[in-house]
């Protein structure tokens, strides 16, 4: 199936601030996961769920980079790929409001990092049911999947983010969204919420999944609202709350009279407008079928087809067996990279997956072939350990080693007589002989000299770290 009434957007311009310690030099797009970049999982569930176009927005400063990697990932889609500012703090709704104008449909908007199995062409069914103006895809948190090892690095308490997520029981719309920070004790509910919607689950443990189906008028609204920043945080509390203006529950006829106001004034007012309502443009065939349709989303009562909210925000949780996880924090990041390979078939659709690269040089006899994955161009010396471990390309592991339960990136150097585990160690990092890491995060270019010990540290230049 050909997806031509959507236009496609991955947003992969995101630092990763809440991973520094392996994004102060590397884009958080392009961080390996199993043998792809972090980014390539999300086009790669778009290609096979039918789009051929799609637009990947990224740091203006890996633009190139990141067009020759994709090159060289053989994904069939055409893709265009749009730098944002490096400096300047954008968020996700400013990425969107970039590239405005080359969207001139529908679009389906998602996050680099979210890597699942989520089923979209039931996502996109679920929004055409409804006519969404927005359907949001939140899904169960997968914290007890995650493997049972600890996150590498200084131990700390992180704190979960937290939401609540109203959401009518009986047709799915999306009825409140709240941070838990936010409330004590008592959460208000507005009373004409419930007199519209009757019984409503409120949820504290769905996520985010950062994967939207919205229609263009959102996007035009976002254009001539430049103080929204971000469409988790601000654009979507805004419309939920909006659904329950006045203004949404005007009658077919009002509404069109009221368009055809809009259409009679000069078109400065338009460009004025910083009303949602302003950008809501019904179309006429839409409104004859709501006319003479029997449907009605709310069971049980007489009001016409959706009561006639010309706003709908919905929100789609997938079936327990369907997996989703954002890869945002470095507890997140380790713990697929522990999984991808147990979970290949599932995130990518039986894609052949080559575990050993046919192109570097193996010696070891005892590197599992069925738990590591080692890229282009790298070198496993004789009479190395190597289990349960992802080594990048053009690394160098030498003699006598043992390696368990990592993460090796690009151009690394591994001394004689190392012993690490549990650790992340980033591009052209350098451990010289008989160094001994336990749960450690080594940054990129860093080198840890000979004989050194360290557990449950991070390693890397400081004045690096305070870039991000």
């Amino acid at each position: 199936m050909v997806l031509l009434e959507y236009q496609a957007v991955v947003l992969a311009g995101g630092k990763g601030s809440r991973m520094t310690e392996i994004t102060a030099r590397k884009a958080k797009c392009l961080l390996p996961v199993g043998n792809y970049p972090m980014v390539w999982y999300s086009l790669q569930m778009l290609e096979h769920f039918g789009f051929q176009e799609v637009i990947v927005v990224v740091q203006e400063a890996v633009k190139s980079e990141t067009e020759a990697i994709l090159e060289d990932c053989g994904l069939k889609l055409r893709l265009d790929v749009f730098g944002i500012p490096v400096n300047e703090d954008w968020g996700t709704a400013d990425s969107l409001r970039h590239i405005a104008d080359f969207i001139k449909s529908d679009v389906l908007v998602i996050s680099c990092d979210l890597i699942t199995s989520i089923d979209l062409h039931a996502v996109l069914n679920a929004h055409r049911k409804y006519n969404a103006t927005l359907t949001a895809v939140f899904f169960p948190s997968q914290e007890e999947n995650f493997a049972s090892l600890p996150t590498p690095g200084p131990k700390s308490k992180s704190k979960t983010e937290q939401d609540i997520v109203g959401i009518s029981n009986s047709t799915s719309r999306l009825l409140l969204l709240a941070s838990v920070s936010d409330y004590e004790e008592v959460l208000p509910m507005r009373k004409d919420i419930i007199k519209k919607h009757g019984r409503i689950g409120l949820h504290s443990t769905l996520l985010d999944a950062h994967l939207y189906i919205m229609k263009k008028c959102l996007l035009d609204f976002l254009v001539q609202n430049k103080s929204i920043s971000t469409v988790k945080g601000e654009l979507l509390p805004h419309i939920v709350k909006k659904q329950f203006s006045a203004q949404n529950s005007l009658s077919v006829e009002s509404k069109n009279k009221d368009q055809m106001e809009v259409i009679r004034d000069s078109s400065e007012k338009e460009k004025e407008s910083k009303d949602i309502f302003d950008f809501i443009h019904p179309d006429e065939l839409s409104q004859k079928i709501q006319a003479m349709s029997t449907f009605n989303d709310h069971f049980g009562d007489s009001k016409p087809v959706y009561h006639n909210d010309i706003l709908r925000c919905y929100a789609y949780i997938p079936p327990s067996d369907q997996y989703a996880v954002r890869v945002n924090t470095l507890s997140q990041y380790c713990s697929i990279n522990r999984q991808i390979i147990s979970r290949w078939n599932e995130l990518t659709n039986k894609k052949e997956m080559k575990l050993i690269s046919a192109n570097n040089e193996i010696l070891s006899t005892q590197l599992d072939e069925f738990t590591c994955a080692v890229g282009s161009y790298s070198k496993v010396s004789e009479k190395t350990s190597i289990k349960t471990t992802l080594i990048g390309s053009k690394c160098k592991i030498n003699p006598k080693t043992r390696i368990t339960d990592s993460i090796i990136m690009n151009n690394v150097t591994i001394g004689e007589g190392c012993v690490i585990s549990n650790c992340v160690i980033g591009d052209d990092a350098v451990l010289e002989d008989g160094c001994q890491l336990k749960d450690c995060v080594v940054g990129s270019q860093h080198v840890i000299h000979k004989n050194a010990k360290h557990s449950n540290q991070s390693l890397m230049d400081i004045d690096r770290l305070m870039e991000i």
